[in-house]
């Protein structure tokens, strides 16, 4: 069995549309999919007779923002109630509009006071239609001035916003960190909303934290009642799913995982990448998400 049960559409920040991300799974030749969107389960209400476009068992699911230990983390939320949860997640969150122009602003002034260099009029030229979070669209703008390179030390972060956002903006210890604690929930409130729908809280790509991964890992096993565990991720040596399977086993944990597909973009993700790990290191002793929902 075989799955990818991390991907996002166009309904929130990736660019594929839910027809287009099936028949990508159909030709992977996964079994089960989920598609994780962030905020909202709009996707789900989207699909008109998937089965034209995928054989295998599409599991309901959403990628939820939270506040842990001073850091921005996910959690995901797989077999809930569609309903219910759009009702929950009004009741939880700002409206992601505004939470994404306050992070803007709140970023472009830390990068100001740091010494950047950006050209006019930057906030008011944010269009959440071009670009979903608002920290994109700055990195974006940041890297139009050579000189703002000197401020971020390493490749990855300079070339890729995802990076730059775990290593400098989320990171209570980098001059790019912006406190987000009135913005997003605790990770005790969205796990505890993911289970109130009938849904299982599994954490996703934990080792993408840095420094911070083992605290927010240990942190969130010791302090919160999680479903699972994402083992399998792109990004994760073999030592590092070794190590959450052999912590899902001990737990009586769910296993999961997945690409963390966006499409166009992310283009070094594709759909199904994760196969020949799943089907060589997935253990019998640990049940899937896959096999407890689907």
């Amino acid at each position: 069995m075989i799955y990818d049960l991390h991907m996002h559409s166009n309904c929130s920040d990736g660019s594929d549309s839910w027809e287009t991300i099936l028949q990508k799974a159909e030709k992977a030749g996964l079994d089960y999919i989920s598609i994780t969107d962030h905020e909202n389960c709009d996707v789900y209400y989207k699909m008109k007779d998937p089965q034209k476009y995928f054989s295998g068992k599409i599991i309901v699911g959403i990628e939820l923002v939270a506040f842990f230990k001073g850091i921005v983390i996910e959690i995901l939320g797989y077999g809930f109630d569609t309903e219910k949860m759009r009702e929950a997640i009004k009741g939880l969150y700002m409206p992601v509009d505004k939470v994404h122009r306050i992070e803007l602003e709140r970023l472009y002034n830390r990068c100001l006071e740091i010494g950047m260099e950006f050209a006019p009029g930057v906030p008011e030229r944010y269009d959440k239609n071009v670009h979903f979070f608002s920290t994109i669209y700055l990195h974006s703008e940041m890297r139009k001035f050579p000189g703002n390179r000197r401020f971020v030390p390493d490749d990855e972060s300079w070339e890729r916003e995802n990076i730059f956002f775990r290593r400098y903006t989320s990171n209570p210890d980098s001059p790019f960190y912006i406190d987000a604690s009135d913005l997003f929930p605790s990770a005790a409130k969205v796990i505890g909303l993911i289970r109130s729908v009938g849904g299982k809280a599994v954490v996703p790509h934990v080792y993408q934290y840095g420094e911070h991964s083992d605290i927010i890992l240990n942190g969130l096993l010791e302090d919160c009642d999680i479903d699972g565990l994402e083992c399998f991720y792109p990004s994760f040596t073999r030592e590092q799913t070794a190590h959450l399977i052999s912590i899902c086993r001990e737990r009586a944990l769910l296993v999961s995982g997945g690409s963390d597909y966006h499409g166009q973009s992310r283009p070094e993700l594709e759909i199904g990448m994760m196969n020949d790990l799943i089907k060589e290191m997935a253990s019998n002793e640990a049940q899937s998400v896959a096999e407890c929902i689907g």
